[in-house]
């Protein structure tokens, strides 16, 4: 397992940001518990040319577009070898 990195990935843009992305100023003894209000997702860029072939594979199979995406991706990385997978 990782370990939870608390720095951040991309300068502050300012004063204030640096100041609340600093840990060091977090309130460790009182957190604020988050709620996730949905699925997490991601967004992917296809060309047109792209997304036309994947639609129409996906209509062939009677699958919507990005379930047949998912399903391409999750094979793929159920076929890699262990050593590829992070």
């Amino acid at each position: 397992m990782n370990p939870v990195r608390y720095e951040s990935t991309q300068e502050p843009l300012d004063d204030e940001e640096r100041e609340l992305m600093d840990p060091d100023n977090w309130d460790w003894e009182h957190p604020i518990e988050g709620v996730t209000v949905r699925e997490p997702s991601v967004t992917l860029s296809f060309t047109r040319e792209e997304y036309m072939t994947f639609w129409r594979l996906a209509d062939a199979r009677g699958l919507a577009t990005d379930e047949f995406i998912k399903r391409i991706a999750l094979s793929a990385v159920s076929t890699a070898p262990a050593g590829s997978r992070s």
